[in-house]
């Protein structure tokens, strides 16, 4: 098989969705897909803990992230296990983080998941004049949970996110409330980033 049609395939055990990976994974200074794919596993394995065990033991127990044949048998274990507990939960009332939001240990990894593949180059974000009104800055993650449990906000509300920059904020509330978000941002640099951040994403964002 030719090298540029080698994939990687996870699948959820909360959806039918399924996340590919093209061979060779990237991986530069701020991105390594291999490392991705990993901390990806584990970090569902602690929502869904009938995943816990077989993968620990069976599929994270060793393998090579430079070998196509290592990480592709250690997604299709991974993917075997997910699809031997979904025929468990059949007929069973499903566990209650299937409908649930993300919890907010795996919000941060899909966060800064979402970040690393965007933004390849954080060093611009920070080539503006000091004190101009176009300087970057981020709100931190903690912030932005604690103004959503303060907020109190549900799917039903629309969210506006002036000055959004990058748009992680805008992706963080889509991805733990559920409603329609949007993001507002003039600065190119951050604007440009941000839309890329949106076509990683299948969650209802939209970037102005």
């Amino acid at each position: 098989m030719p090298e540029t049609e080698r994939k990687l395939v996870l699948h959820s055990p909360a959806s039918s969705e399924i996340v590919e990976y093209r061979w060779p994974l990237t991986r530069t200074e701020t991105w390594d897909e291999a490392v991705e794919i990993v901390e990806t596993i584990r970090w569902v394995c602690r929502d869904f803990p009938d995943l816990k065990l077989a993968v620990e033991k069976f599929v994270l127990n060793s393998f090579e992230p430079t070998s196509y044949d290592s990480m592709k048998q250690l997604c299709e274990r991974y993917s075997r296990a997910v699809a031997n507990i979904k025929k468990l939960w059949s007929g069973r009332q499903p566990p209650p983080g299937i409908d649930a939001p993300p919890s907010i240990p795996l919000l941060r990894h899909i966060i800064n998941q979402a970040y690393s593949r965007a933004i390849t180059s954080p060093e611009d974000l920070n080539s503006y004049e000091p004190f101009s009104p176009e300087v970057y800055g981020e709100t931190s993650f903690e912030l932005v949970c604690e103004v959503i449990k303060l907020t109190k906000m549900t799917e039903n509300d629309v969210f506006l996110d002036l000055g959004s920059g990058v748009g992680q904020i805008v992706l963080q509330v889509a991805a733990k409330v559920g409603c329609k978000c949007y993001g507002l941002e003039k600065a190119d640099i951050p604007a440009k980033f941000a839309r890329v951040i949106k076509f990683s994403t299948s969650h209802s964002v939209s970037f102005v």
